[in-house]
């Protein structure tokens, strides 16, 4: 189903729901109101009648009276029905109009007596019964005559010789109802189509902004990632946008982050590529085993440089800012995390015979990724060792701070200078005189993941004069 129909349906529903209830409500209350209203009435024409027959007996002309009640009595139509009653001919209802000069069809719902105290009729409408109209001498009361339901009102004199009953057929009281109900639910129905077109008109203009949304995003290529501009939009809608515009954003970064993965690729694996393809060509063209060998060597080592490139290319691109990687973190031992570590280096530290030594620092307990963690300490202790100087040192040691737990990995070698301590962590750069060694981004690697674990890095010079940094990991 569209947003356009099930908003549709959805507030005739409610319109339809409130409506029905406030016409359920209207109709007990009009119920009520008709009762209150009617027995008011049969009060007064009680206490008139009450007055009027106390009057004509002072003055002796009950007799007359009662004669005249009797002569102009409303008249029936042919077929036994009250004039004026619903689903009549043309003709009958102008004879009907015709009745009405003289009175209402009504009149004949509508009856009194009059007794004394003895028991005697004193007087009566033409339409009333012979016998009393109810038992209960005063008050209201319901009876049935002739199989008819009739409300009924008792009133005596203050001497108590006289006592008038007043009655009302109670579908009079029905009809009066049912008319107000009708006069309340017509309008409603006949209005509801109405008020349906006007809704389907306007539910389809305030959609109007996310067809428009719609078009507009249709309409885009891969290339096209510009934000939409939120300020044409509804309140309502501006969410949408917003979340749209973040995919933008992180479509755009992606995109840009390919070009330059490929870009950093290709910078970085033109040298070492350039100087396989030497070194292949050396080995080709020499001219005894000794310099073939030479030659192979350089190509080996070229290939291990070219992996070691792509490695860090790779690494660097999952932990960029916006990559969808998972740092899934859990309770670890950073002390046993680097013991680790450094084993895995000692082989590459004895090359050039450097001791590579781990403070005991006992258990370290923090929260972090595992795998993230661990290439972080293995760039530290690999730059450390890259470095350093043959026959040197590489040491790592831990502080336990109030808030943080702090890992500082020092070596003895050249160090960085102190204006080129924050350009270090940028990609790709080197510090002075040291281009020929590593690949520029081991550091870069570990800033993201400091980040990632919302640690802090420091940068020193250490005691031996070479480099020191400090990694502080917030305790978990």
């Amino acid at each position: 189903m569209s947003l356009r129909k099930y908003l549709l349906i959805s507030i005739l529903l409610i319109i339809s729901t409130v409506g029905g209830l406030t016409i359920w409500s209207s109709y007990r209350e009009s119920i009520y109101e008709v009762e209150e209203v009617f027995d008011a009435q049969l009060a007064s024409s009680a206490r008139m009648m009450l007055g009027l027959t106390l009057t004509e007996l002072g003055l002796g002309n009950i007799q007359s009276l009662q004669s005249s009640l009797m002569e102009n009595r409303f008249i029936l139509n042919m077929d036994g029905e009250e004039a004026g009653s619903d689903h009549k001919t043309k003709n009958e209802q102008e004879k009907d109009e015709e009745l009405y000069e003289a009175g209402h069809y009504y009149e004949s719902k509508l009856t009194f007596q009059v007794w004394d105290r003895h028991g005697n009729m004193v007087l009566r409408s033409a339409n009333a019964p012979l016998q009393p109209l109810s038992d209960i001498e005063q008050g209201y009361s319901n009876q049935l005559i002739n199989n008819v339901s009739w409300r009924v009102f008792g009133l005596w004199n203050s001497d108590r010789h006289y006592r008038v009953q007043t009655a009302e057929r109670y579908d009079v009281r029905l009809e009066l109802v049912e008319k107000i109900t009708q006069r309340l639910i017509l309008p409603f129905l006949l209005l509801l189509p109405i008020l349906a077109w006007l809704l389907w008109i306007a539910v389809g203009r305030g959609l109007q902004p996310l067809n428009r949304i719609a078009d507009e995003v249709k309409s885009r290529d891969e290339n096209y990632l510009d934000e939409i501009d939120e300020s044409r939009v509804p309140t309502e809608v501006q969410p949408m946008v917003r979340a749209l515009n973040r995919l933008f954003e992180k479509i755009k970064y992606s995109f840009e982050k390919e070009r330059r993965f490929t870009s950093d690729a290709a910078h970085e694996l033109r040298t070492p590529l350039a100087a396989l393809k030497t070194h292949a060509q050396l080995a080709q063209s020499a001219s005894n085993d000794e310099d073939r060998k030479h030659a192979l060597s350089q190509l080996n080592a070229g290939v291990d440089r070219a992996s070691h490139v792509v490695d860090q290319l790779l690494a660097l691109t999952r932990l960029e800012p916006g990559a969808n990687h998972q740092q899934a973190q859990q309770m670890l031992d950073l002390h046993q995390l680097c013991v680790a570590v450094v084993a895995e280096l000692i082989p590459m530290a004895q090359e050039k015979n450097i001791e590579v030594m781990v403070d005991d620092a006992g258990e370290l307990l923090m929260k972090g990724n595992i795998a993230s963690l661990s290439m972080l300490v293995r760039n530290l202790v690999d730059n450390a060792i890259r470095y350093s100087h043959e026959n040197g040192e590489v040491r790592l040691s831990f502080q336990l701070l109030a808030h943080y737990i702090q890992l500082r990995v020092i070596d003895d070698g050249p160090g960085i200078a102190e204006n080129e301590r924050d350009k270090v962590f940028q990609r790709f750069y080197r510090g002075e005189g040291l281009q020929q060694s590593g690949c520029g981004i081991g550091l870069s690697i570990v800033r993201q993941i400091a980040e990632l674990h919302g640690a802090d890095i420091q940068i020193s010079e250490s005691e031996q004069g070479g480099l020191q940094v400090a990694v502080s990991f917030p305790k978990s």
